[in-house]
C-alpha cells in the first residue's frame, strides 16, 4: 500500500468535507432564490448536488458509528 497517497486522498477528503445540514440549507437557499427570479437548476445539476449531500450524510453517520475508524 502506497502510504503517501492514502495520506494524500484523505487530506484532500479532509479539505473538501462537507457537513450535510451546510449543503442541504445551501441548496434549498439557492433553489428559492432562482424559483423567485423565474430559473431552475438542471435537473442533472441538482441529482449531483443530492448525491453529494447522501454521501457525506453517510460519512457522518459512519464517523459516529465507527468512532472515526472507517476513515483509518
Amino acid at each position: 500500500m502506497d502510504n503517501n497517497k492514502i495520506s494524500t486522498l484523505k487530506r484532500i477528503i479532509e479539505d473538501n468535507e462537507i457537513r450535510s445540514g451546510e449543503a442541504k440549507e445551501v441548496l434549498e437557499h439557492h433553489l428559492n432564490q432562482l424559483q423567485r427570479l423565474g430559473a431552475t437548476l438542471e435537473d442533472s445539476v441538482c441529482g449531483i448536488l443530492r448525491k453529494v449531500i447522501a454521501r457525506s450524510e453517510a460519512e457522518e453517520e459512519l464517523e459516529r458509528m465507527t468512532e472515526g475508524i472507517w476513515r483509518k
